[in-house]
């Protein structure tokens, strides 16, 4: 499923990326038992929903780019951690504020034998308080507010011309946002294989002048 999952996506994963996924798989379903990471149950409906939907964030963001990506609020390592699985050229630093999660995240890095990951266990509040802060290409998310402030506010992650990823359903307003540190750029918006759940992921771009 996984690898007819991107090829209809129209994502070239890695040749041990499909494998790399399921192990990742397993891991979310074993310590599901003892943590909250996903309320699916079924994995067919885990690959769907969490890995391929994943993926799609490769619509808008180049495969091989080797970037430096923000996942804010990775939970169970969802965009983020199968992000690196399948484009192992970027630089991932996953975030979230709940530490057993990060303990989660990390354990399965290592299990996976990634490289190449920053964890983070912090709210993103914190982080964009701080005196010196990274300076990512590319912040992504699932579990972004739609607080037109907070988004905004997330340009301080980011270096000029770095972009924010924004993964919504078919009730969301994105484009009528008012975003002054931010331009709207690609946007791709299909079905997941093999449901009927909608997805829209857009690209917006940091300004260099803002509104």
């Amino acid at each position: 499923m996984l690898i007819d999952g991107s090829s209809l996506l129209g994502v070239a994963v890695p040749e041990d990326g499909p494998a790399k996924m399921i192990r990742h798989l397993k891991l979310v379903l074993g310590w599901g038992a003892k943590m909250n990471l996903t309320s699916l149950r079924d994995p067919l409906r885990i690959a769907v929903l969490h890995f391929l939907d994943s993926l799609t964030v490769f619509k808008v963001l180049p495969l091989g780019s080797g970037v430096r990506v923000i996942d804010v609020g990775s939970g169970a390592g969802f965009p983020g951690m199968v992000l690196k699985i399948a484009d192992p050229s970027l630089d991932v630093t996953l975030l979230d504020r709940n530490p057993r999660k990060v303990v989660f995240l990390k354990h399965a890095a290592h299990r996976l034998e990634l490289k190449g990951i920053t964890f983070l266990n912090l709210p993103v509040e914190a982080l964009l308080q701080e005196g010196k802060i990274p300076a990512y290409d590319v912040v992504v998310s699932r579990a972004l507010s739609s607080d037109p402030h907070f988004l905004d506010s997330l340009y301080r992650l980011l270096r000029p011309g770095g972009g924010l990823i924004a993964m919504t359903g078919p009730g969301s307003d994105m484009e009528g946002l008012h975003l002054p540190h931010f331009t709207l750029g690609k946007t791709w918006e299909g079905g997941l294989p093999f449901t009927d759940t909608f997805r829209r992921v857009s690209l917006y771009s940091r300004t260099t002048n803002p509104l």
